[in-house]
Order: C-alpha cells, then structure tokens, then sequence
C-alpha cells in the first residue's frame, strides 16, 4: 500500500483508529442512507474509524475522499458496530482494515505542525478567548481567537455605554 493512501493521524479533530481504501472492484451496495448538505452521500474511496476527542466515547466511521477530507459521518459506541456499518455498503471491506501507523509522538507532531495546537491542551474544545466558556452557537474566530455572542453583546454594550 502507497503512503498516498494513509490517512494523517487527525480527521476533523478524531483520531484515527483504522482505516480502509475502497478499491474501485469492491462491491458498493447503497444500503446506508446519509444525508449531507441535504443529498445522499454516495461511494467514497476512503473510510476511517476514528475516535471522537470532543466526546471520546463516540467512536466515528468518517466517509472520506482521495485526500482523506471527510465528507459524511456517522458516530457509534464501538469500533464493531462501526465496522458492521461499513460492511453494509460495501461487503468487501471487512478483510482491508488497517490499524493506523502513527505513534503519539506522530499524532503530538502532526497537532503541532498542521493544527498549530499544544498536544497536551484540549485543542479540540471551541472555547471563547474571553469569557472561556464552550462555544453554543455562534461564534467569531479568526487565526487562534473566537468569541461568542454573549461577549460581543458585552463588548458592544460597554463600547456604546454613555460616558
């Protein structure tokens, strides 16, 4: 197998657990019904079983194009359950699971040089840089800032205060 074909370490803040190249002889069954952007997902040439770092015990199959950009996912509670999901649209796939190749060390490096993140931080938690608290809804971010509403409602206010 091509290092082409490996997917990096992180997917969409998911850590990859296995993954599997669909080959164009593999037999696409259409039995799962995933919608995004409001039509049907249909074959991808790559899958990815992750594990979920914002609720780590959601365990993720991630439908992934050539560049292993992820394109639908669906979350479950183990890593079989995944599997046996996959396996319904194409049958072939159970036999080409692999275990990813990348240590800690690849995944810290990886968080560090793509995601400009400290590995050791909750990376993955959309906070606001001001007040701190999870982001619900919307949000402003530009480079490695984000506030959310109530905060630039609050700013808003004290800025139009009468003085």
């Amino acid at each position: 197998m091509s290092t082409a074909s490996i997917p990096p370490p992180i997917i969409d803040s998911a850590r990859v657990l296995l993954y599997a190249t669909v080959t164009a002889d593999m037999e696409y069954t259409k039995r799962i019904h995933l919608i995004v952007g409001g039509e049907r997902l249909g074959r991808v040439p790559n899958l990815a079983i992750c594990q979920n770092y914002y609720v780590p015990e959601d365990v993720l199959l991630l439908f992934c194009d050539a560049e292993w950009n992820s394109q639908g996912c669906i979350a479950f509670t183990t890593v079989e359950e995944a599997k046996l999901k996959a396996e319904r649209d194409y049958p072939a796939i159970a036999g080409q699971w692999h275990a990813t190749p990348h240590d800690q060390r690849a995944i810290d490096d990886f968080l560090r040089d793509v995601y400009e993140v400290d590995p050791k931080s909750e990376w993955w938690r959309h906070r606001c840089s001001f007040c701190q608290k999870d982001v619900e809804g919307m949000a402003v971010s530009k480079n490695s800032a984000t506030i959310c509403l109530a905060c630039v409602d609050s700013f808003h206010e004290a800025m139009h205060a009468d003085a």
